[in-house]
């Protein structure tokens, strides 16, 4: 499986949710909205898209297995790393506020 061009969109922290990812996956499909929370005891956690109807929640998209799962998680944790941990020069989000 080839995972690339991670893209993570800070947001205003929110309970927790600090941003959103997006990639290509095996040059096939791409992936959107996956929201990006940091945990209370250190690091991140994912969630995926999904939708409200009347009755129920349904997910949209995520990893059916525990190997797709890791390796969207170390590609998408590893960017929150480049991002939100030593920041970016000249970028449209102020690094040092999303950095906690």
């Amino acid at each position: 499986m080839k995972i690339k061009d991670v893209i993570i969109k800070p947001a205003t922290s929110s309970k927790g949710l600090i941003g959103f990812a997006s990639l290509i996956l095996d040059d096939q499909i791409a992936l959107n909205s996956i929201a990006i929370y940091r945990k209370l005891s250190g690091g991140y956690r994912l969630l995926y898209p999904s939708k409200k109807s009347a009755t129920l929640e349904r997910t949209i998209f995520h990893p059916i297995d525990s190997a797709t799962s890791k390796a969207i998680e170390d590609a998408i944790f590893a960017e929150c790393k480049n991002v939100f941990e030593q920041g970016c020069e000249n970028d449209r989000y102020d690094s040092a506020s999303v950095r906690r």
